[in-house]
């Protein structure tokens, strides 16, 4: 540990940083905005900054974060050769997630947001020696950088209808032009939080350092694409196709990824399915118009979900292995972790009193209002997406019950416990994914229905459970995700090697044009200078003679 101090102690004076600014302003809903260098100076793009009570609890969830996570990391990753680097570039993705959270121009939101997809990049493939952290890092990457294309554009557009990239001043003005807009950011978000039809790179991010798993799934890069939307939802709400189609993509995603995560046998792997499902509760909300059950959502789940990878982190330190197979009967050996994760799997299964229960609930109200005509959506599709969601949350009641019984009972098995280092920061998101339900509000009907529907989740599995003494999941389609992941082995290495021809091909015959000529050019005209600069006298004196002849005639005929 204290070879590593350097590093946490960054991390935490970066925390203090952030949460000194962000706390004078979690109950603002307006905010404080600060211009530390005005566009005209610096080609149009304001170095701004704009902390509200959204951003500053984004700012507080993504520090803390954080800094367990590094606490975390000194002992699960302190003997790694390149942990330096690592460590580093956890500091970084936190200042480029901060600056995304606090950007109040949309260019420096952009290199906070393309800065995040380069250190995911990096964490993702840290075990490069793997072919799987080389695949999924590279697929990571591709897939979130094509779709932000739709971020860049979308920004050109804002310019250009608003005449300022100041994210306050295009609120302020009000919407503009906003289905276009709209659905370019939407491109960039669907990619960012691996949502429907973007949300197979996710998963496939498991090779990465479990701890780096949890900032990914909890604070950092996927949570951006639910603030960003957040903060831009007047825009959104201006567009009823922009908000159909991310009801009908959320809709679409959370039953996929609660399904898949039912049918996984590694529990990274259904963590991270987890981890798209609940992303789709919160677009869902949004969708819906509630932008505080949305993001009261986004915070109960940072808590939770990072408890529960951090969790099966430690697991795998004790099993060496994330594989279901090789866990159970794990509770008496590491009664820490047990309780610790228990808290975790009953928030986000939705079992009262923990945080994911309230949140949870206040996603379901706003889409119960949608369906009831009182929100921004049609309808029928307001209904259908609430159907869909209580569907879901069966599912994710039981798988959670799934992988709690399957990690933790049945036959005893003897392990350590894992260190303090990565015990500590595991119980202290524990108590956070209990205490973050202090305040949040309370829907009786709701509350109750969803209580229902949660315990039946439950004892449908209990019951598998001890009739079977198995929790085996004969579903070999859902086991391989439908499948969904082919096409784009298929198209997207055609799709990149295509924009590669394509960008080869503009250079070649677009921009290589103007060189080339410019030699062609130059080459005539030395050719045509070296008949005149031939060095033959006789030439010369002929050429003088033929001149002096010719302005000889002219002068005779003009006068």
């Amino acid at each position: 540990m204290r070879r590593h101090w350097p590093y946490v102690a960054l991390t935490a004076v970066l925390s203090v940083a952030a949460a000194a600014w962000a706390i004078p302003q979690l109950d603002d809903d307006h905010g404080t905005t600060h211009v530390w260098v005005r566009g005209d100076a610096l080609l149009g793009v304001s170095l701004a900054t704009h902390v509200d009570g959204l951003a500053a609890q984004v700012m507080l969830l993504a520090v803390g974060v954080g800094l367990l996570v590094q606490i975390y990391s000194t002992a699960y990753l302190g003997h790694h050769p390149r942990y330096r680097s690592y460590a580093l570039i956890i500091v970084l993705f936190l200042i480029a997630m901060l600056t995304v959270v606090v950007a109040d121009d949309f260019f420096v939101l952009l290199v906070g947001w393309e800065v995040m997809g380069l250190c995911s990049y990096l964490l993702i493939g840290h075990e490069w020696q793997t072919t799987e952290a080389r695949s999924g890092a590279a697929k990571a990457f591709l897939m979130t950088r094509i779709a932000d294309l739709g971020l860049l554009v979308g920004i050109l557009v804002i310019g250009q209808t608003y005449g300022t990239y100041r994210i306050s001043e295009v609120l302020a003005a009000g919407p503009k032009n906003s289905t276009a807009i709209a659905l370019l950011l939407l491109i960039a978000v669907v990619g960012k939080s691996a949502q429907f039809p973007l949300h197979t790179w996710l998963p496939d991010a498991m090779p990465g350092p479990t701890p780096i798993t949890a900032l990914i799934h909890a604070a950092t890069m996927v949570a951006a694409g639910v603030y960003l939307i957040a903060r831009l939802l007047p825009i959104f709400e201006a567009s009823e196709l922009a908000m159909t189609l991310l009801a009908i993509i959320a809709a679409i995603t959370m039953l996929l990824g609660a399904l898949f995560a039912l049918a996984q046998t590694d529990l990274k792997r259904a963590l991270a399915w987890s981890t798209v499902s609940q992303l789709a509760f919160m677009f869902a909300a949004l969708a819906a118009g509630d932008r505080d059950a949305a993001t009261n959502h986004l915070l109960s789940h940072g808590a939770f979900k990072a408890l529960l990878f951090l969790g099966c982190g430690c697991l795998m330190h004790a099993v060496g292995s994330s594989s279901l197979s090789a866990m159970g009967g794990l509770r008496r050996s590491m009664p820490v972790t047990f309780g610790a994760m228990t808290i975790g799997f009953a928030a986000l299964a939705g079992v009262v009193p923990t945080a994911g229960f309230f949140s949870k609930d206040g996603v379901l109200e706003a889409l119960h209002h949608a369906a009831d005509g009182s929100g921004v959506l049609p309808d029928v599709l307001g209904e259908i997406v609430f159907y869909v969601a209580l569907a879901t949350s069966l599912v994710t009641a039981a798988y959670a019950t799934r992988l709690w019984l399957v990690a933790f009972f049945g036959d005893a098995k003897e392990h350590d416990e894992a260190p303090q280092a990565m015990i500590g920061p595991v119980v202290a998101l524990a108590a956070a994914s209990l205490v973050l339900s202090i305040g949040q509000p309370f829907h009786f009907g709701i509350g109750l229905l969803s209580t229902i529907i949660a315990a039946a989740g439950i004892g449908m599995v209990v019951w598998a459970w001890r009739a079977q003494g198995n929790l085996d999941i004969d579903a070999p389609l859902l086991a391989r995700e439908l499948d969904l992941d082919a096409p784009y082995a298929r198209w997207l290495p055609a799709l990149v090697g295509s924009a590669a021809r394509l960008v080869v091909a503009v250079d070649r015959d677009g921009v290589d044009v103007y060189p080339r000529s410019s030699a062609t050019i130059a080459q005539f005209a030395s050719r045509g200078l070296d008949l005149l600069q031939s060095r033959n006298v006789q030439r010369y004196a002929t050429v003088i003679a033929a001149g002096v002849a010719l302005l000889t005639a002219a002068a005779v005929i003009w006068t």
